[in-house]
């Protein structure tokens, strides 16, 4: 239980007051540290922070796809879809946009996990939610043991999660995955 805890209080979302007791103690919460780098491995000047919308809403879908377009050979797509789009985004609004701007993606909604193995295993990564479907990040590496992620509220780190937890979280978010489908760029 506390390591899902660890998974929300790493990615809480841009406007949320989250608040979380271990056991009667607010603990900080360390990232586990790797020493290699995430199969997509979205370089610093590529990855797109999350901004407050319109509406006052985090827009993290939007910003995590900005940085997916970015290391998919797509800047062109990425700077429309950022100054076209913002705040909150559900799956169908989402696959909507997709289809009115002629983005090819792909996506589950089923926490179907060979998605997840085949976004990272091409080197595409997906947007995953997390916080009960509050948020979204990017799922920038997927083994055996562990989840990489990048948090559009802070892409200064990856932040790495045992892939049970992380799948517990996801699960229980709705399991909802999407990426662009397109050339990622060549790794280091």
């Amino acid at each position: 239980m506390k390591q899902l805890l660890a998974v929300i209080l790493l990615v809480a979302c841009v406007g949320c007051d989250l608040s979380v007791d271990l056991g009667g103690q607010n603990k900080a919460i360390e990232p586990v540290a790797r020493k290699n780098y995430p199969i997509v491995d979205i370089p610093p000047g590529l990855r797109q922070q999350n901004w407050l919308g319109t509406k006052g809403e985090g827009s993290c879908v939007h910003a995590t796809m900005i940085s997916l377009f970015r290391h998919q050979g797509r800047p062109n797509t990425a700077a429309k879809w950022g100054k076209s789009y913002g705040n909150g985004e559900s799956s169908e609004a989402l696959a909507a946009k997709f289809n009115a701007e002629g983005i090819r993606y792909a996506y589950v909604t089923n926490g179907d996990v060979a998605f997840l193995e085949w976004a990272c295993s091409t080197r595409r990564g997906c947007g995953v939610t997390v916080m009960g479907g509050r948020h979204m990040v990017a799922l920038v590496h997927f083994d055996d043991e562990w989840a990489g992620i990048l948090d559009p509220n802070d892409t200064s780190k990856i932040t790495w999660v045992e892939r049970d937890t992380f799948l517990a979280e996801w699960h229980n978010s709705y399991g909802w995955a999407v990426t662009p489908v397109y050339t990622p760029l060549p790794p280091k």
